[in-house]
C-alpha cells in the first residue's frame, strides 16, 4: 500500500521468513556458523533455541538456500505436536520417501532403506525439527535411536532441532542425558542490541530500494529499540505500522514520538498496559507484543560524607575473625574495592591493577581476597609472579557447609562495607565471594560492577549459574567478556545501557606472564617426575579438575580415570591436581599399574608454571571454564568434560570441544589432536590484552556520571 508513495520496490517488513532479508547481526551470525559448522560434522545434534521472533526459522531457511543439494539431502519438519510413531511417519513424508508398511519395524526399515541409498550415492541427509520443544520426550528419544544409523563409519542422518528456550531445559532433563550426550554443538539465539537493532530497519529498507524516505530520527531508532528490545518480529511489526502510519498522514519523518504513539496503539488494540511494571521492577517482555525495553530501576544511593576524617582501617581485624559487634558506617571512602575468590578472580585482578594505577581519573583499586578450605589461597609467590599487590583484606570462611560459608562469607563482608565504605564494589563471575559481596553492597545501596557478566551454562542445577545471575540482576554495570553475554542479559530482561563489552582480562594477565612462563621440563623436574614423557612423539596432554567438580566426585572420578588410563597409552599426561582429587586417587588406587611416564601428577602450581605446560601442551582435558579461557588464548584444543559451558565463545569460534565424560567422544577428540593436531580456533573479539585499559575507560565514563562532589580521598 504505502510501497509507491515511499519509492519502495516492496514491502520491507512482512512477516513472514524470507532469506532474502537475513540480516547478519553477532547472534545471527553466530548461529548460522554453528549450523554451518554442525553440517560440517556430519553427525550428531545440533541445537538452536531462541525467543518467539528471533529469526530461527529465516536463519534455518537461510541454510537450506545455502547447501550443496548434490550431497546434502535436507528435510524439514514443522508441526512437531507428535508422538513417537507420528514423528517417523512425517520424517518420512518430509523426504518424500513411499510409504510402505504401517508398523514401527516397517517404517524404520523403509527409512534406513533410504537413508542407506543416499549414503551409496555420496549423499548424507538432514533432518531439520522446527518449533521442537513441542515434541514429546517418547518423540525426542525416537530421534536420537534414528541417529544410531549407520553405513560403515558414517552416519546416516543428522538432527537439526530448532525450538524455543524450554527446549533447552527438556534437553537438561536426566531422561534425555543419552541424546544431550550427542549434541556436539548447540546455540541460543537472542536479541539484537540498540545498534543491531537500527542497522536491521535500514537493511530491510534497503533490500527494497530505500532511499532515506522516509526519514528515520536517530531517536526514533532508539525509540523502536526501547519497545521491540532487538526482537525481529517485534521490529517488523511496528516499522511496518510506522510506514502505514506515515503513508496515510501524508508524511515522510518518523520520530519517536510517533514510534512510542503507535507502539502503545499496537498494545492498546491487543488488550495489553503498554508498561509492564508490577511492584517496582519492570517485568520481561512478553513474547508476541510490544513491550518498552526495561530500564534500571535502582538509583544509586550515594551517602554523602559528614565532617569526620577518615580513620585508617586495621587490615588485620578482617582476617580470621568473627564479626559480629555493629560498627559506625564510616565515611564513603574514594575507592573501588575489587573481591576475587579463585585462581581466575586473582588473575583478573592483577590486570585491572595496572590499568588503575596508569590513570588519575579514578579512584584507588583496593583488592578484598576471600579464601575458602579447600579452595585457591593466595600466596606470596602468586603475587611475584602475577604482577599483584598484596591484598588489602583479606577474608577467611570457616569450614562448613556451603551454605554456612556463604553465611559467614556475608556477615564478614557486610561488616568490612560497612566501616569501610567503598565508593563501589567490584565482582567478578559468579562465585560465592562475589555473590556474597554482591548482596552486601546492594543492601547496602553501594554501587556495584560485574565484571564477566552474563555467562550462562544454562545448567540451573549449578549453584554458580543462580550465583551469576542474581549478581546480574543487581550490578549497576557489568563488563562482558563476549557478545554471547548481552543476548543473555537482554533476553532476562537487562537494559542495554548497563552493559559495555570489554573484552577478557585472562588474555592481559596472560600476555604479561608468557616472558616469564617456565618450561615444562623444570615444573616436572621440581615434583620429580619423569622429563621422558615431554619428548613423546605425540607430545603430552593437560589434565586439570578445578576444586569441588569431577575432581572431588569419587564415582565421576573413577570412570574419568578410566578414560584417561586408556588415553595415556597414546599420548602422556601431566595431571594438574587439588589436594582433595590427589587423596581420592591415593585412597582408592584409581592410578594403580599406571606408569608416571603415562600419567604424571603435579599439585597446583603456580601461574607462571601453569601458563608453560598449557602452551605446550597437545591438548588440555578439563572441567574448568579458566583453563577453557587459557587453552583458547594459547591456541591449544580443549576437550571440556562436562556437557555444558559458560565459555560458549571457546567452542563457537576457540578451541573447545564439550564432549562431557563420554568416552567414545574424548577418544575420537584426542584421534584428531594425534592425526591433524585437533581443533583450530581463533581468538574472540576483544580478547587482545588491552582489556584491562578498555574496562578502565568504560569505568571512569561511568563513574565520571555517578561520583558524589563531596567523596574523599584516603
Amino acid at each position: 500500500m504505502y510501497e509507491s508513495y515511499f519509492g519502495l520496490t516492496g514491502a520491507p517488513f512482512l512477516l513472514n521468513p524470507d532469506p532474502s532479508f537475513f540480516f547478519d547481526s553477532r547472534g545471527h551470525s553466530s548461529a548460522l556458523s554453528y549450523l554451518k559448522y554442525g553440517l560440517h560434522q556430519a553427525e550428531g545434534f545440533i541445537v538452536v533455541t531462541g525467543d518467539i521472533g528471533a529469526g530461527k526459522t529465516t536463519l534455518v531457511r537461510t541454510l537450506l538456500a545455502d547447501i550443496d543439494n548434490n550431497h546434502i539431502v535436507a528435510a524439514q519438519l514443522v508441526s512437531t505436536q507428535l508422538e513417537a510413531g507420528d514423528l517417523l511417519r512425517s520424517a518420512i513424508a518430509a523426504f518424500g520417501i513411499p510409504l510402505k508398511g504401517s508398523t514401527k519395524a516397517e517404517l524404520i526399515s523403509t527409512l534406513e532403506a533410504y537413508l542407506t541409498l543416499l549414503a551409496t550415492q555420496s549423499k548424507r541427509a538432514v533432518l531439520i525439527v522446527d518449533e521442537a520443544q513441542n515434541l514429546s520426550r517418547d518423540a525426542i528419544e525416537e530421534l536420537r535411536m534414528l541417529s544410531n544409523f549407520q553405513f560403515g563409519n558414517q552416519a546416516l542422518l543428522q538432527s537439526f532441532l530448532i525450538g524455543q528456550p524450554e527446549l533447552r531445559d527438556m534437553l537438561l532433563s536426566r531422561s534425555l542425558e543419552q541424546l544431550r550426550q550427542r549434541v556436539i554443538a548447540s546455540y541460543h539465539l537472542g536479541p539484537m542490541d540498540r545498534d543491531e537493532t537500527r542497522r536491521y530497519v535500514e537493511h530491510r529498507l534497503k533490500k527494497v530500494g530505500w532511499n532515506d524516505n522516509p526519514h528515520f530520527d536517530d531517536d526514533a531508532f532508539d525509540e523502536i529499540y526501547q519497545w521491540t528490545s532487538g526482537i525481529p518480529r517485534r521490529i517488523n511489526l511496528l516499522s511496518n505500522r510506522l510506514l502505514l502510519s506515515a503513508f496515510l498522514s501524508e508524511v515522510h519523518q518518523i520520530t519517536s514520538t510517533d514510534v512510542a504513539r503507535i507502539a502503545m496503539e499496537i498494545r492498546a488494540e491487543i488488550g495489553e498496559p503498554t508498561m509492564a511494571h508490577v511492584a517496582g521492577r519492570t517485568d520481561a517482555p512478553s513474547h508476541e507484543t510490544l513491550e518498552r525495553a526495561p530500564e534500571p530501576q535502582r538509583p544509586l544511593v550515594m551517602p554523602t560524607l559528614t565532617d569526620s576524617v577518615v580513620q585508617p582501617i586495621d587490615v588485620s581485624r578482617f582476617t580470621n575473625e568473627l564479626m559480629t559487634a555493629p560498627v559506625t558506617k564510616g565515611p564513603r571512602a574514594h575507592a573501588f574495592l575489587m573481591v576475587a575468590g579463585s585462581r581466575s578472580g586473582c588473575v583478573r585482578a592483577a590486570a585491572l591493577q595496572r590499568a588503575f594505577a596508569s590513570r588519575t581519573d579514578l579512584p584507588t583499586l583496593k583488592l578484598l581476597v576471600v579464601n575458602a578450605p579447600g579452595q585457591f589461597e593466595l600466596t606470596s609467590d602468586w603475587c611475584e609472579h602475577l604482577g599483584l599487590r598484596e591484598p588489602d583484606f583479606s577474608l577467611r570462611m570457616l569450614s562448613g557447609s556451603r551454605v554456612s560459608q556463604i553465611a559467614d562469607a556475608l556477615r564478614q563482608i557486610d561488616h568490612l562495607l560497612t566501616e569501610y565504605n567503598p565508593a563501589a564494589v567490584m565482582i567478578q563471575g559468579g562465585d560465592d565471594a562475589a555473590f556474597s559481596a554482591c548482596l552486601a553492597a546492594h543492601r547496602q545501596g553501594i554501587p556495584i560492577v560485574h565484571i564477566e557478566a552474563g555467562l550462562r551454562s544454562f545448567d540451573r542445577t549449578r549453584p554458580q549459574e543462580i550465583n551469576t545471575m542474581m549478581c546480574d540482576h543487581m550490578a549497576d554495570l557489568m563488563l562482558t567478556s563476549e557478545w554471547v553475554a548481552h543476548d543473555n542479559l537482554a533476553r532476562e530482561g537487562i537494559a542495554a545501557d548497563r552493559v559495555q563489552f570489554a573484552g577478557n582480562l585472562v588474555m592481559d594477565s596472560i600476555r604479561a606472564m608468557l616472558p616469564q612462563a617456565s618450561p615444562p621440563k623444570y615444573t616436572l623436574r621440581q615434583f620429580n617426575q619423569p622429563a621422558d614423557l615431554l619428548k613423546h612423539k605425540h607430545g603430552y596432554g593437560i589434565v586439570n579438575l578445578h576444586a569441588g567438580g569431577i575432581g572431588s566426585q569419587l564415582q565421576a572420578l573413577t570412570d574419568l580415570v578410566a578414560i584417561l588410563k586408556s588415553i595415556s597409552r597414546d599420548l602422556p599426561l601431566i595431571w594438574v591436581t587439588t589436594d582433595e582429587t590427589r587423596q581420592l586417587l591415593t585412597q582408592h588406587h584409581l592410578l594403580n599399574g599406571v606408569a608416571g611416564s603415562q600419567i604424571a601428577l603435579l599439585p597446583v602450581v603456580p601461574y607462571f608454571k601453569m601458563i608453560g605446560l598449557i602452551g605446550t601442551a597437545a591438548c588440555v582435558l578439563t572441567d574448568s571454564s579458566t583453563v577453557q579461557e587459557e587453552a583458547t588464548i594459547m591456541g591449544i584444543p580443549c576437550l571440556t568434560l562436562h556437557n555444558y559451558t559458560e565459555r560458549r565463545i571457546t567452542v563457537e569460534q576457540g578451541t573447545n570441544i564439550a564432549v562431557g565424560c563420554n568416552s567414545s567422544l574424548i577418544h575420537r577428540a584426542i584421534a584428531e589432536v594425534i592425526r591433524g593436531g585437533g581443533k583450530k580456533g581463533r581468538l574472540p573479539k576483544f580478547w587482545d590484552g588491552l582489556t584491562a585499559n578498555r574496562m578502565a575507560e568504560h569505568l571512569a565514563s561511568w563513574w565520571k556520571q555517578r561520583a558524589p562532589k563531596d567523596i574523599q580521598a584516603i
